[in-house]
Formats: C-alpha cells, sequence, structure tokens
C-alpha cells in the first residue's frame, strides 16, 4: 500500500473517529485493540462551481491492528434533508452513496439520516460561505531547517469582516489528496479569523509539508467549514500528528465523537463527521 494511501486511510478513519471530546469524558471505553465493529461515514455535502454530485461514503471499522482494507457498506438506506426537501442517496459502489440533485445553499443546515442495521443515525451540519482567491501562484523556496527545497503554492484571500469564519485547506498534487501527519497540521490546515477579521491574507501557503516539481499540477481548496467542525478537525490533526498512529487504516488510540447520534442505540456509535462546506478552488501547472 502507498504512504499517500495508507496516510489517506488513517485520515478517513480519524475523521471518522472523530468526536469533539470534553476534557472531562472518560474515553477509557473507547481505547481498545479489539474495537466493535461500528458504522464509518466520510464525506458530506459540498459547494463548489463544478461540482454536480454530493457523495456520502460509508463503511465498517476494523481493529485497530488490522492492515485490511475497510469493508464497504452497501445497504444503507441514505437521506439527507434542508428540513423543506429531502434527497435520497443511491449506493453506486465500493461504499458510495451519490445524489445528483442537492445544489448546496450558503446558510442551509443539512441533516443526514441513515438507516442501517435497523439502527437509525442523524447528524446535522450548517453551510458556511467562503470567501475566493484575490491571487493564486506559486513561488520556490529554497530548503530550510524544517522544509525541503521546491515549489510551493500561496494564494491570497481577504476574510470577511464581522463575521466569525473557520477555514479548512486541502492540497491535491497531480489529482491526488496529499497531506503529511504533522503536529503542526492543527495550527496550519485548519484556521480561525479570530487574529485577521476582515483583512487580506497574502501569501498563504495551503500545506507547508507538500512541494511541487515542474510539470506537477498543483491544486488548493480553501474551504469554509462549521466551527464543530473546525473542532472535530483539530482533534484530527492533533491525534494524527502527535501520537505516532501507525499509517494503516484502523482507528487512532481513542476516538473522537462524531456529530451523528445513533438514536435507535446512543452506545453504539458512528465514526467520522457528516460536513457541510463551501469550496474555493483552483489549479495552477508548475512550469
Amino acid at each position: 500500500m502507498s504512504t499517500i494511501n495508507k496516510i489517506k486511510k488513517v485520515l478517513h478513519i480519524v475523521i471518522f473517529s472523530i468526536v469533539f471530546i470534553s476534557c472531562e469524558e472518560d474515553v477509557t471505553n473507547d481505547i481498545t485493540l479489539n474495537s466493535i465493529e461500528r458504522l464509518v461515514i466520510e464525506g458530506g455535502i459540498e459547494r463548489k462551481a463544478d461540482n454536480t454530485t454530493q457523495v456520502i461514503k460509508l463503511t465498517k471499522s476494523i481493529p485497530f491492528l488490522d492492515n485490511s482494507d475497510n469493508p464497504f457498506v452497501s445497504d444503507a438506506i441514505v437521506t439527507v434533508s434542508d428540513g423543506n426537501t429531502t434527497w435520497n442517496f443511491v449506493y453506486t459502489q465500493n461504499g458510495n452513496y451519490t445524489n445528483n440533485n442537492l445544489l448546496p445553499e450558503i446558510g442551509k443546515t443539512y441533516t443526514i439520516t441513515i438507516v442501517w442495521n435497523n439502527e437509525t443515525y442523524v447528524g446535522s451540519d450548517t453551510l458556511n460561505e467562503v470567501p475566493p482567491f484575490d491571487n493564486f501562484y506559486y513561488e520556490f523556496e529554497e530548503e530550510t531547517f524544517i522544509t525541503d527545497s521546491g515549489y510551493f503554492l500561496k494564494f491570497d484571500s481577504t476574510d470577511p469582516i464581522g463575521v466569525e469564519n473557520y477555514y479548512y485547506y486541502r492540497v491535491f498534487k497531480n489529482d491526488i489528496f496529499t497531506i503529511v501527519p504533522d503536529p503542526g497540521n492543527s495550527e496550519t490546515l485548519i484556521v480561525t479569523d479570530r487574529f485577521f477579521d476582515g483583512q487580506q491574507r497574502i501569501g498563504i501557503n495551503p500545506n507547508e509539508e507538500v512541494s511541487f516539481e515542474i510539470g506537477d499540477v498543483a491544486k488548493a481548496q480553501q474551504l469554509g467549514i462549521s466551527k464543530k467542525y473546525y473542532q472535530f478537525l483539530f482533534e484530527l490533526f492533533t491525534q494524527t500528528g502527535n501520537q505516532g498512529i501507525s499509517f494503516v487504516g484502523n482507528p487512532p488510540p481513542a476516538s473522537i465523537r462524531s456529530n451523528i447520534i445513533n438514536t435507535s442505540n446512543p452506545t453504539n456509535r458512528i465514526l467520522g463527521y457528516f460536513y457541510a462546506v463551501d469550496i474555493e478552488e483552483d489549479s495552477i501547472l508548475i512550469e
């Protein structure tokens, strides 16, 4: 299994296993090498210029030391509602449930309902608008104590004034989502506008761990996310960056509570987070 795929797997499971945990909550029961099989969700509602298909992926968790792929779930009933309209998601393949009719709207709260194994799971997230790129480019940087030399993506963007915003940055190298577990991810890949409300930021590097070479196609996304999803990702990146998790597709030592609740059996938790995000995206050829 390639390093990138392993990284994606652990992030997926952490993204599945993530729940914002109160510092007073005892999570001992979540730490186990022979974890109970749980439903795992990956994906959410994405508002993007060229996106016409919404995708929700469902799999089943595997024991912590298991190196196999997560089994796909193909027999769930998946719907998403904005309070007025309900969209049915149809199973296609590889655990993916899709819908081509849902056109996300800013400010709407989307609620997912999953029925599987005679149990019902429900969770919601709100879609917050993301500002556009003012400029999108790359720069060559010499080797430093902490980074290799190479070409790095940069962009400028202006934060809306008087609005509490949370951002998540994703980088793709030749159309492959690329991320390196690092203790700094919880501070660099996700940010709040607490210290730059209403300001234009110049030369934002969406991921300092990812460099490019001549001929690469570099793509970056700036996501507008909810506060709860920001908290979820903070816990995710803290675990993957600080606890030395091996890059196999199994849950981290302590799961993070999802925003999805099992209304039939609350003790049988789902892993993962159902999100609603607005995406600003651009790409450039390194030449």
